[in-house]
């Protein structure tokens, strides 16, 4: 760890991070409470996440190399002290950024208009109600000025020499000028890092110390030079000539009063922490550049917390974005608006906040949320499984900001522990559960001003002979030709088991027009595929006894027709993964489709016996009817979790061509003659984690950790008749998987 008082001045921002001042490294934060009371809403205005550089442009195209300091003129322009890059960027409120004075990558001292001027390590800059820009050249030791016509001239200070001499232009000294702020009468306060003070420079040049003793670093209150700072770093000036400071290496925000006297408003000297609260009791990491508006609110980026904090005029702290310790760039509300070491706050006339990301590269816009209550869209639902099974139960709610969820067992809060997991997410997550008691679950939403409680949802656990488990599979999806055939795959298995499995295969095509389907295929050829090859295939099942019983058993519909083309197979299977294609054995094309039974007697089964672990199915998703529809029943006496995907974009590992970009997931209930009743649906799984690791203990192919498009749900379903269907959610079309796996 480097002291920054050891450091040459021009060599601080090249050589240490300058956002981790020597206090604030001390050690962690302390364990905090944070009061999301009135968050707002930040959206990104400028600058691409990560992408550090130096281009002009609007919005996302263009980058900074370190946008550490901000102001805000009266027309709501921003000006942005672009440290790395050493220059002077303007943000116009719709995000167009130009460059208004330096060279970018150029660093020096040179006077002269626009970019032909040069600075070095620009660290502060300030907007006077005339027009006039200043900038605190934090390398150079200076305090410039440039002109509404982009004229670069020097105020006060010696180029690259450091001191703490008052006087007037060159004449006066500083050491490591940081933070700007100016008056309505255009005087400059400047928060002078390396002498510990905070300096005043009028327009004329002159120089004077109004708070703190050169070289003098402490916490103590008091008047003038009695007080003492530690590295200070942002400085803000309200209407009435009040100061305010953040005290970095202090960890507190100070208030000067026009008289000198300086006071501590919030944080505690010396403690981290993230704590909202009142005065003393809230604390900071490191806070960095601070703004105040028309009504005395201050606004602090809380640099090391990651957060963006608010400090009435009585000391109240609340946190507006970002969440402790997570450093990111995100847009959101509150919690789920991130921040990547925020640096620079500002604040227009309307109450708009601008922040920038040091450490990010990005400039972002907020403004105060519309608060909701949570309300829950899904409830929990009451479930019976067999002993040893999961359980998954699962809520939804809605409300702004995003609500945190905390989920009970018979009253008492939840924490993740061995089988047990998602206790903090709408999807809570019970392996392994155990025949002992009847369980009672809720979950409750909560914002940072109100909550919400879910309904409670009972978890009965059986010693059930016939578990829940699946026991059909069906697919109907148009068939064409090459590629374009349909495939159905499914494994047969299960932790325990042995021997093997009665299965029906059927393909169906002009059995289908007792339903009314039309442009069915004609003359469907079924071929059953295992780890070696081939099966057995068929086409046309010819009246066949040995299917005709087998379907008459397991429930499926029957084929009216001996003579039909309609195809099947009845093979018993030990366990291994395997597919059944349908294709035209003509090479015509059309809907059909394809189903796979268990033909295992329930009276027959147990615990030992082979069953169906995984079924899956890809094949061309188009509009209207022609979207890709699975379905599966969960056969036995209990509910049955399963895992239940639509992949698009992640068949690109596996070189498939044309896959749909963005599939909706949704999960049907069949309900006899009755029309089917939708439970669930997702758009993107948002790289829940719970789904990831369920996925992981399935083997199911990764999807990484990543928020792709491709869509998942894990729910636990009683025995029945289900359909999940894939489609475009945007109306696209293209290749999909769906995968339904059930999860131990």
């Amino acid at each position: 760890m480097r002291l920054l008082t050891r450091l040459p001045p021009i060599q601080l921002i090249k050589r240490c991070p300058r956002w981790l001042p020597l206090v604030a490294c001390l050690g962690a934060p302390l364990a905090a409470q944070v009061d999301y009371a009135t968050p707002y809403t930040f959206t990104l205005l400028a600058g691409s996440p990560g992408g550090t550089g130096s281009v002009d442009g609007n919005g996302s195209a263009a980058e900074f190399g370190d946008p550490y300091a901000l102001a805000v003129d009266s027309s709501g322009n921003l000006y942005v002290a672009d440290s790395k890059n050493d220059t002077i960027r303007k943000v116009t409120s719709s995000g167009v950024v130009t460059t208004i004075a330096g060279t970018a990558g150029s660093a020096g001292n040179g006077n002269a208009t626009g970019t032909a001027a040069q600075f070095n390590t620009p660290s502060g800059v300030a907007v006077a109600s005339g027009g006039n820009i200043y900038v605190a050249d934090l390398g150079n030791q200076l305090i410039r000025q440039i002109t509404p016509s982009g004229v670069v001239t020097t105020l006060a200070g010696t180029v690259a020499t450091s001191g703490s001499t008052d006087g007037t232009g060159t004449a006066a000294l500083f050491n490591q000028p940081y933070g700007l702020a100016v008056d309505g009468s255009g005087n400059i306060y400047v928060a002078d890092l390396g002498n510990q003070e905070i300096r005043k420079v009028t327009s004329s040049g002159v120089v004077t110390t109004i708070a703190g003793s050169p070289g003098s670093a402490g916490s103590a209150n008091g008047t003038g030079a009695a007080a003492q700072f530690n590295q200070p770093i942002g400085v803000a000036v309200d209407s009435s000539g009040n100061l305010y400071v953040t005290d970095s290496g202090n960890n507190t925000i100070r208030k000067i009063t026009s008289g000198g006297v300086v006071t501590t408003l919030a944080g505690s000297p010396g403690v981290a922490g993230s704590t909202d609260g009142t005065g003393s009791a809230a604390l900071f990491h490191g806070p960095r550049g601070i703004a105040v508006d028309g009504s005395g609110n201050l606004y602090v980026a809380d640099g090391q917390n990651c957060t963006i904090r608010k400090i009435t005029s009585a000391g109240v702290v609340t946190t507006l974005g970002g969440v402790p310790g997570s450093i990111a760039n995100a847009e959101g509300t509150g919690p789920a608006a991130l921040f990547d070491v925020p640096t620079g706050v500002a604040v227009n006339a309307s109450g708009t906040l601008y922040v920038s990301s040091s450490e990010g590269y990005v400039i972002s816009a907020g403004t105060a949320a519309a608060l909701t209550a949570p309300t829950f869209t899904e409830q929990p639902e009451s479930q019976t499984v067999a002993s040893g099974s999961t359980a998954v139960f699962h809520s939804q709610a809605t409300g702004a900001p995003t609500p945190t969820y905390q989920w009970y067992l018979n009253g008492e809060p939840l924490s993740n522990a061995v089988g047990i997991t998602g206790t903090t997410t709408p999807t809570l997550v019970i392996s392994g559960a155990t025949a002992a008691a009847t369980y009672t679950y809720y979950c409750v939403a909560s914002s940072p001003s109100q909550s919400a409680q879910s309904s409670s949802a009972t978890l009965t656990v059986t010693p059930a002979s016939d578990p829940g488990r699946l026991v059909n599979l069906s697919c109907r999806a148009p068939v064409g030709t090459g590629a374009n055939q349909l495939i159905v795959g499914f494994v047969v298995g299960g932790t325990g088991t042995s021997g093997s499995e009665p299965l029906l295969v059927r393909a169906s095509g002009p059995a289908l027009a007792q339903f009314g389907v039309a442009g069915f295929l004609p003359d469907p050829e079924l071929t059953l595929n295992g780890p070696s090859g081939v099966i057995a295939s068929d086409s046309g099942w010819q009246g066949n006894t040995a299917v005709a019983s087998t379907a008459a058993s397991v429930g499926a519909f029957p084929w009216t027709s001996a003579a039909s083309l309609d195809s099947a197979l009845v093979e018993s299977l030990s366990g291994a993964p395997y597919t059944a294609q349908l294709a035209g054995s003509s090479g015509d094309t059309g809907i059909a489709l394809a189903e796979v039974y268990d033909a295992t007697s329930p009276a027959a089964y147990t615990p030992a016996s082979p069953r169906l672990i995984n079924i899956s199915a890809r094949d061309q998703v188009g509009t209207g009817s022609n979207i890709l529809i699975a379905g599966f029943v969960i056969g036995g006496t209990t509910s049955k979790t399963v895992l239940i995907r639509g992949s698009g974009p992640a068949l690109a590992a596996f070189s498939v061509a044309g896959t749909l970009p963005d599939p909706q997931l949704q999960l049907f209930q069949s309900n006899g003659s009755a029309a089917s009743t939708l439970l669930l649906s997702n758009t993107g799984w948002g790289g829940d984690p719970e789904i990831a690791s369920i996925a992981s203990s399935v083997s199911a192919f990764s999807w990484g950790t990543a928020a792709t498009p491709d869509s998942a749900l894990l729910v636990t379903l009683p025995p029945g008749a289900y359909t999940a269907q894939v489609s475009g959610a945007s109306g696209d079309t293209g290749i999909a998987l769906v995968e339904v796996y059930e999860v131990p």
